[in-house]
């Protein structure tokens, strides 16, 4: 069953893969604390809000996943947001997700990319975890 991407149903699915995922765990082992993906809306494609997932990871664990709140965009310390090109490009394994970053295709809305930097062999696994849900991309994509 397919998922639209970041969305409550997609997020649990992610959640479930990613604590299957034993290379995340390795990469993750000192990572601590909530981050929020955004994905910016865009009507061409029929995505007419913006949309948010929560992750709380733990020390290679994903405590929660779920569909974002406004609060968990004031507590969160990292929020990373792009648009919906960037991140079919990223699930598509077209992209990874550092040097996207680091390129400002991806936008580190709130954090600290020195802090993000020391984790890149999690980041690409969190990316790689996400390619393994079953994505609904929006048509037009």
């Amino acid at each position: 069953m397919a998922f639209e991407p970041f969305t409550a149903e997609w997020a649990r699915e992610y959640k479930e893969k990613l604590n299957q995922n034993e290379q995340y765990r390795q990469a993750a082992q000192t990572w601590e604390g909530p981050i929020v993906f955004m994905v910016e809306k865009d009507p061409s494609v029929g995505l007419e809000e913006d949309r948010w997932i929560f992750l709380d990871l733990w020390h290679g664990e994903c405590r929660d996943a779920r569909a974002s709140s406004e609060e968990d965009l004031e507590s969160a310390p990292t929020v990373i947001s792009g648009d919906t090109q960037t991140w079919k490009q990223l699930f598509d394994g077209q992209l990874e997700p550092i040097s996207t970053l680091m390129r400002g295709r991806l936008r580190l809305v709130k954090g600290n990319m020195a802090e993000l930097s020391g984790y890149v062999l999690a980041a690409q696994q969190l990316m790689k975890t996400a390619m393994e849900v079953d994505t609904e991309l929006p048509e037009g994509l």
